[in-house]
């Protein structure tokens, strides 16, 4: 991961919706936005208005208007991992519109979102389809977090979360923790630790997998989870400390749960 990414992962807070009387309404509205994208036509006039929206957004920059050029040239529905592992414009514009829930922007996203979603259900699909026992069991991901933030999270133990964007974790803690290992120039940020539980058993959820292959950044053990991807949040270790940093524990939360608590 560069370093804009790692700011894109780390340094700006984790885009949640909770599960709770005062969240369901929006966040039954973000699952049902993304489960729209994704059964939307996938066509040559999609990919065009992905372009069209790309080269307005950035037409005052020649640097990414080229690779804008590039990523039109040579791009093709098997290789949308490989273009969000890059540093590129995709990537951030990509989290961008996730993160703000900006569903206009998501739909003129949809072709290259419809394309990430697909590969990494394919992906799972395949890494699960010949293993018999799960092969990923917990995961981690460091990150900075605002002491305002960190409170909030505290208040939330036991409820059901739904993470907006794609989530980047790993398989080694330790690459976790090299991710927070930075000073802190603020003292309003704390170095944060997310454990999560998956369990493969889970038939209705939003898909995950090691990219590892697909990634620039091998060495990393990446595991993405898809975007709206639900946890739910046991508990936040106090005691027990990794290095000095506070640990949430995640478990990962069957979609019809949350269906048929809400129609319920």
């Amino acid at each position: 991961t560069s370093y804009e990414q790692f700011y894109d992962q780390t340094l700006v807070s984790l885009p949640i919706l909770v599960y709770n009387q005062e969240q369901a309404s929006a966040f039954m509205a973000h699952q049902r936005t993304i489960d729209t994208l994704l059964c939307l036509p996938h066509t040559n006039e999609s990919f065009t208005e992905m372009i069209e929206e790309f080269r307005r957004i950035y037409n005052d920059n020649e640097i990414i208007l080229a690779e804008i050029n590039t990523f039109e040239e040579t791009y093709n529905s098997n290789i949308a991992l490989q273009w969000y592992s890059r540093d590129s414009f995709l990537f951030r514009i990509i989290n961008r519109a996730l993160r703000s829930s900006d569903v206009d922007m998501m739909f003129k996203m949809r072709h290259f979102l419809i394309d990430l979603y697909i590969e990494l259900d394919n992906l799972y699909k395949q890494t699960h389809t010949f293993n018999s026992r799960p092969i990923i069991e917990k995961l981690y991901r460091g990150q900075l977090m605002s002491k305002i933030e960190f409170e909030y999270f505290k208040q939330l133990s036991g409820e059901i979360i739904s993470i907006n964007t794609f989530l980047s974790t790993t398989t080694s803690l330790q690459i976790a923790l090299t991710f927070v290992n930075i000073s802190l120039k603020h003292n309003d940020f704390i170095r944060v630790l997310f454990c999560i539980e998956t369990n493969p058993s889970i038939q209705h959820k939003r898909p995950y997998a090691n990219i590892s292959n697909f990634s620039m950044f091998t060495d990393e053990d990446e595991v993405l989870f898809a975007m709206g991807s639900l946890f739910r949040i046991l508990y936040i270790d106090k005691l027990d400390r990794i290095n000095n940093i506070p640990v949430v524990y995640l478990r990962m939360v069957d979609q019809k749960e949350i269906d048929y608590n809400f129609l319920s």
